[in-house]
C-alpha cells in the first residue's frame, strides 16, 4: 500500500520536475503540431484530387434518403445526404467529414501504441497510418466508407484495451464502446467480423463483465447499428447480402492472386508490411499484441482465403485488421537492432516515391504526358478510365444534345451514371439501363422512360461491343447513334457514343 501510494506520488504530475514537465510540455505540442500538419496537408489536395467512381456513384444515390443502401450500409451515404441540403455542388466538401475521420483514426491509433507500449511507438503508428496510401486516401480523403469504419474501429480498440487490460468501468466508456460499434456496424460489413473478434476478446480476457450492466448497455448501442441494415434488407429481399455473397466466386485465378497481395503491400507501403510480417513470425511480447493481433487475423484471413478462391475479390478488403497491426510494426521499427537508419532512409524513400507513382497518375490522366507520342494509338495498358475528367464529357453532351435528351438520360452501369450525374451537377440525373445497376434500382430514376444512352469508351478497347443486341434483352430498341471524340489534353482518348432508344411495348 505505501510503495503504491510513494509511486502515485512520484509520478503525479505536480511531483514531476521542471525539466520533466517541460519535455512533457513540449511532446504535447509537438503532437498537436503532428495533426495538424497531417490537416493542412489533406486540405491543400482536396479540390485536386479526382473524384473515383466509388464517390460521385456515393454522391448520387445519397440525394435519396434511405433506411440502408444496395452495397454498404448507410452511414457515409447519410452524411452526403446532409451535406446535400444545403445545396453544396462542390465535391471536395463532401470530402472535408472523411479527413475528419482520417486524422481521428490516426490519433486513436497514437492512443493504442501509447497504451500499448510507449507515446513514441504511438506517435510512429499514427505517422505510418498517415504516409500508407491506402490509408491515406481511401482512409482519409476519399467519399468512401473505409473512413468512418477505420474511425470506429480504432476507437472501439482503444476503448477496449481500456476496459479489459486497466479493469476500467467508467460508465463513459462502454457508452463509448457502444456507439463505437454501431459507427462500424452502419459503415462496412467488415465490421461485423471485427464484433465477434471483440466479443471473443472479453471472453478471453475479462469474461467476469459478459453479464453485467455496463456490457449489456454497450452491447444493445451497438447492435442499434444494425438495425438500419437488416430493416432494409428484409424489406428488399436480402439484397445486400445476396449481392456480397455471389461476389465469390471459387474460381482460382493465379494473377488475381498475385495483383491483390501486391496491392496489399502497396496500400500499407512493403515496408510497413515487412514490419508487420516481421512482428507476426516473433512471439508475442504481451497480453496486449495478443489482443490486436486477435482482432486483426480473423478479417485478414478471411479476405484473403477469398482472394484465394475467387477472380472477383478486392484486396482492400482485408485493410482494416493491417491497420489493427501498425502499432505493433511501430513498436519492431523503434527497437530494430540493425539497420535502423537504413530502414527509415528507405521508408522515407518508398512514401516519398508512392507519392510521385499516384501523382503522375493524377496528372497524367488529365494530360496524357506519359504516351502523348503514341498519338491515337494509345497502348491498352494506359488506362486512366477511373481518373477520368466527366466534366468534359457532360460539355460534350450539353453541346450535342437538346434539353429532352438530356432530361432523359442514361447508361449500362452504375459508375458512369454516377460520374455523369455530378458532372452535370446534379442538374440532370442519369438513370441505369441493365442489370449492372446497384443501388439505381432503388430510386424514382428508373421509373423514367429513358430516351438518351450514353456509353464511353477508350480508344484502345479492343473488344467489339454488341450494344444493340443487349438492348432487346433489356426491352429497348435503339433507332440512332452518334459518335462524338472525346480528348484528353490534346490528343484523342475515347468515343462518347450516344444511343436514341425506345422502350419496347408488348402487343397484347
Amino acid at each position: 500500500m505505501l510503495s503504491g501510494i510513494l509511486h502515485l506520488h512520484l509520478f503525479s504530475l505536480g511531483s514531476l520536475s521542471e525539466e520533466m514537465k517541460s519535455r512533457l510540455y513540449n511532446q504535447d505540442h509537438l503532437l498537436v503540431f503532428l495533426f495538424i500538419i497531417f490537416c493542412f496537408i489533406k486540405l491543400a489536395i482536396i479540390k485536386h484530387v479526382p473524384l473515383i467512381n466509388d464517390e460521385a456513384y456515393s454522391l448520387t444515390i445519397s440525394r435519396h434518403f434511405s433506411l440502408s443502401y444496395f452495397d454498404h450500409p448507410p452511414l457515409m451515404m447519410w452524411i452526403s445526404f446532409f451535406i446535400h441540403q444545403f445545396e453544396i455542388i462542390e465535391f471536395h466538401i463532401f470530402r472535408i467529414p472523411y479527413i475528419v475521420f482520417g486524422i481521428f483514426t490516426s490519433f486513436f491509433l497514437f492512443k493504442i501504441g501509447s497504451i500499448v507500449y510507449s507515446k513514441e511507438i504511438g506517435v510512429v503508428s499514427a505517422i505510418l497510418y498517415f504516409i500508407s496510401p491506402f490509408f491515406f486516401l481511401s482512409g482519409g480523403l476519399f467519399i468512401v466508407p473505409d473512413a468512418s469504419l477505420n474511425f470506429s474501429i480504432a476507437g472501439a480498440t482503444y476503448i477496449a484495451i481500456r476496459l479489459i487490460f486497466n479493469n476500467e468501468n467508467n460508465i463513459i466508456l462502454w457508452l463509448a464502446l457502444g456507439f463505437l460499434l454501431s459507427i462500424a456496424f452502419l459503415s462496412k460489413y467488415q465490421a461485423y467480423l471485427f464484433g465477434i473478434a471483440l466479443f471473443f476478446a472479453f471472453f478471453f480476457w475479462r469474461k467476469n463483465v459478459l453479464f453485467t450492466k455496463n456490457f449489456n448497455i454497450s452491447l444493445l448501442i451497438s447492435l442499434a447499428g444494425l438495425l438500419p441494415v437488416l430493416l432494409w434488407n428484409i424489406g428488399n429481399n436480402f439484397e445486400s447480402f445476396a449481392f456480397h455473397g455471389n461476389r465469390s466466386s471459387f474460381v482460382f485465378d493465379l494473377s488475381n492472386i498475385f495483383y491483390s497481395l501486391f496491392a496489399q503491400l502497396f496500400f500499407l507501403l512493403p515496408t510497413t508490411g515487412f514490419l508487420i510480417f516481421l512482428s507476426l513470425n516473433n512471439k508475442p511480447t504481451s497480453e496486449y499484441e495478443k489482443f490486436l493481433i486477435l482482432l486483426a487475423l480473423p478479417t485478414i484471413i478471411i479476405f484473403n482465403f477469398f482472394i484465394l478462391l475467387s477472380d472477383n475479390s478486392f484486396a482492400h478488403w482485408s485493410m482494416v485488421g493491417w491497420m489493427l497491426l501498425i502499432p505493433i510494426a511501430s513498436y519492431h521499427l523503434i527497437f530494430m537492432k540493425s539497420f535502423k537508419l537504413e530502414f527509415i532512409i528507405f521508408k522515407a524513400s518508398s512514401a516519398l516515391v508512392a507519392v510521385i507513382l499516384i501523382s503522375s497518375l493524377i496528372h497524367h490522366a488529365r494530360t496524357g504526358f506519359i504516351t502523348r507520342s503514341y498519338g491515337d494509338k494509345i497502348p491498352s495498358w494506359d488506362n486512366t478510365r477511373e481518373l477520368l475528367d466527366w466534366r468534359l464529357v457532360a460539355d460534350i453532351l450539353a453541346k450535342n444534345l437538346k434539353e429532352e435528351e438530356l432530361a432523359s438520360l442514361a447508361t449500362l452501369n452504375w459508375y458512369d451514371s454516377g460520374q455523369l450525374t455530378v458532372a452535370f451537377n446534379y442538374k440532370h440525373p442519369v438513370g441505369v439501363i441493365g442489370p449492372n445497376s446497384n443501388h439505381f434500382k432503388f430510386i424514382n430514376l428508373n421509373d423514367k422512360n429513358f430516351t438518351t444512352l450514353i456509353d464511353v469508351r477508350l480508344i484502345h478497347t479492343k473488344h467489339e461491343f454488341d450494344i444493340k443486341k443487349d438492348f432487346i434483352s433489356y426491352d429497348y430498341n435503339v433507332t440512332n447513334k452518334i459518335k462524338l471524340p472525346l480528348f484528353r489534353g490534346n490528343e484523342k482518348y475515347g468515343i462518347v457514343s450516344v444511343f436514341s432508344i425506345e422502350k419496347v411495348i408488348e402487343k397484347l
